[in-house]
Parts: structure tokens; C-alpha cells; sequence
């Protein structure tokens, strides 16, 4: 009689145990597709916030490459004494603008096709890596052709104090605007790839 009581305890024992493991690896399945959701989330907005921001500046850089040469080729003689000067930066603003669109427009094609539900880890974290690294590269390119693009834009106008000093007060501006949004898409290009490295 008593062995048939520890064997029968033993059998709930056993079918509790068994009951137990179920529940814990259901537990820790649930977790595991909790936190593969919530990490795909914040891949997906960082990828989304990237997205969003190449889009802004490749419609600005678009724009800009028509409105502003179009102002200075249309602006009146006297802003403009040298001729040369006029039609040279006119073409060097529009090619600027143009450039720094098209490539705005490349890498927000390629953030756009950052596939989540397609893609490995390591392809994410690859294509994140590429893509900040060629961010770099351009920034490399731009900066330099804006600095040659302003001193030839600079060049008639250095005995114009007001007028410098409204270039510098919109450059500061738009430094630290630009300042801004590099380190917000650094910090998104991290988000990506540290979200798949843990």
C-alpha cells in the first residue's frame, strides 16, 4: 500500500515536473518573440527616421539645385559686377545642389530597401555599416565643393560687410542645423546596428 502511494506520488510528481518544463519553455518562447518584435521595431523606426531624412534632404537639395540658381542668374548687374562671376557660380551652386540630391536620393533608395522580414542579421548590420560609411564618403565630397562654391560666391561681394556678415550668421545657423541632423542619423545608423549585434 505504501508503494503504491510513492508511486503514484511519484507519478504527480512527475506529470507536475513535466507540466512545468511546458509552461517555462512556452514562457521563454513568448519572451524570445517579445523581444525579436520589440528589437524589429526599433530597427524598423531607425530605419524609417533614416529614411525619412535622406527624403527631406534630397527634396531640399532638388529645390535648391532650380530656386537658387535661378536667383542668381536672374539677380541684378550690381550684385554681380563681374559677369564670369555670375554664370560661374550659378553653374557651381547648381551642380552642388544636384550632386548632394542625387546622392541623398541613393541613400534613401537604399535605407528603403533594408527588408527586415527578408534579410539576415548580418546582411542589416552589413548594409548599415555600407551605407554610413558611404554617408562619410559623400560628406568628403560636399563639404569641400561647398567651400569652393561659397569663396567663388564670396569673391564680388568681400567689400560688402553686411552682406558677409548674413553669410556668416546663415552659415552658423546652418552648421549647427546640419550638426544636428548628422549626429541624429549616426545615432540612427547605431540603432540598427547595435539592435542586431546584442
Amino acid at each position: 500500500m505504501e508503494n503504491q502511494t510513492q508511486i503514484k506520488d511519484l507519478d504527480q510528481l512527475k506529470s507536475m515536473w513535466l507540466d512545468l518544463n511546458r509552461r517555462v519553455e512556452r514562457l521563454e518562447n513568448q519572451t524570445l518573440e517579445d523581444g525579436r518584435k520589440a528589437v524589429s521595431g526599433k530597427i524598423t523606426t531607425a530605419r524609417e527616421d533614416l529614411a525619412a531624412r535622406y527624403k527631406r534632404f534630397m527634396i531640399v537639395g532638388f529645390m535648391m539645385g532650380i530656386l537658387f540658381p535661378m536667383f542668381l542668374f536672374t539677380s541684378r548687374s550690381d550684385f554681380f559686377p563681374d559677369e564670369t562671376i555670375k554664370y560661374v557660380s550659378t553653374a557651381l551652386f547648381f551642380s552642388y545642389f544636384i550632386t548632394a540630391g542625387v546622392m541623398d536620393a541613393y541613400l534613401y533608395n537604399e535605407v528603403k530597401g533594408i527588408d527586415l522580414a527578408v534579410m539576415t542579421v548580418n546582411q542589416v548590420i552589413r548594409r548599415a555599416r555600407t551605407l554610413k560609411r558611404r554617408h562619410h564618403i559623400f560628406m568628403i565630397i560636399l563639404i569641400p565643393f561647398a567651400v569652393v562654391c561659397l569663396t567663388v560666391f564670396v569673391i564680388p561681394l568681400i567689400n560688402e560687410p553686411f552682406i558677409i556678415s548674413g553669410m556668416i550668421a546663415g552659415g552658423i545657423a546652418g552648421l549647427a542645423i546640419g550638426l544636428r541632423q548628422y549626429f541624429r542619423m549616426m545615432r540612427d545608423y547605431r540603432e540598427m546596428m547595435q539592435q542586431y549585434s546584442d
